[in-house]
């Protein structure tokens, strides 16, 4: 909606959000693999420091450099999930099984509700502010991030 109406096309809203889903699913199948190489800290900070910069260029930007924003920020901010929940199994040794279900109830549970406050502050503030907000809030993260046991 953000780029059909910055644009006015349809099209271009359609295939921003093509890019954005299909640098995701990229994101989401090498975080894994890369955080059991590298380390699920290291993985997890790049993607939370990078995430928010990248939204926040794509917003404002234009052209080519918006585009690679939008396929990074992609990357980043979907890549975070399968890397949270191996966190979570190695974490719950004993009830691997249970422990993946809590995180996906509760993983669903927040994103639902961060959809609808999102939304509204969109409708509120505007879709530029409401990215710009969204971003800042991402680097609130990292603390919490940088808490975890090593």
């Amino acid at each position: 909606m953000f780029v059909e109406r910055k644009t006015g096309s349809l099209w271009y809203g359609g295939l921003s959000l093509g890019i954005y889903e299909a640098l995701g699913v990229a994101g989401v199948l090498s975080a894994g693999t890369l955080s059991d190489r590298m380390g699920r800290r290291k993985v997890l900070f790049w993607a939370l420091a990078v995430a928010p910069v990248a939204i926040l260029l794509f917003v404002f930007t234009t052209g080519a450099l918006k585009i690679a924003m939008l396929m990074i920020a992609g990357f980043t901010v979907l890549s975070t999930t399968p890397v949270m929940l191996a966190l979570v199994q190695e974490t719950a040794r004993d009830n691997p099984s249970a422990a993946n279900g809590l995180f996906m109830m509760v993983s669903f549970a927040a994103r639902s509700f961060a959809v609808v406050i999102v939304g509204a502050i969109g409708d509120v503030a505007g879709l530029e502010n409401m990215f710009t907000i969204s971003a800042l809030l991402g680097f609130m993260a990292i603390p919490f991030l940088l808490k975890l046991k090593k």
